[in-house]
């Protein structure tokens, strides 16, 4: 299933909309700190792992991230909510309550729960542990990527 876009709205550092289009290729998200790549990849994970963030999984973003998930300049009666259109005009969206609950909404043979997560993502920490690896240890995180293992 590939992905057309993915629609933010007040989710973590989203303010009222932002919007990243893939148009169903591999996408590449670089910039400057703080300008906002996390929140797309967070918002993958967020709908993939019904509704953990697994680096925000401490005490401080509360029992069901609701500290972490909803921005918190988010004004009262805006809805928080990550909506992920695919390529073939089936779409996945949640709208994320003010208690860390969410509303899943979308086509129900959308299984994306299922998905690879380590085949899906590859973060910053993830490239750096890559290159500072072994021949072998390369080897074998490539393994899983081109579906062999």
């Amino acid at each position: 299933m590939r992905i057309d876009s993915v629609r933010l709205s007040w989710f973590r550092g989203a303010g009222e909309e932002a919007l990243l289009s893939a148009g169903g290729k591999s996408v590449a998200v670089y910039g400057s700190n703080a300008a906002g790549k996390s929140v797309f990849v967070d918002a993958i994970e967020y709908l993939v792992r019904n509704g953990k963030i697994q680096h925000l999984a401490h005490e401080y973003s509360g029992k069901k991230q609701e500290r972490a998930v909803i921005n918190t300049h988010k004004p009262p009666g805006a809805q928080c909510s990550v909506v992920v259109q695919f390529v073939d005009g089936s779409s996945l969206k949640m709208d994320i309550r003010h208690d860390g609950s969410f509303l899943k909404f979308g086509d129900p043979t959308l299984e994306i729960a299922h998905w690879d997560w380590s085949r899906l993502v590859l973060r910053q920490d993830e490239v750096a542990a890559f290159i500072n690896a072994t021949k072998g240890e390369k080897y074998s995180s490539l393994l899983p990527l081109i579906g062999l293992r």
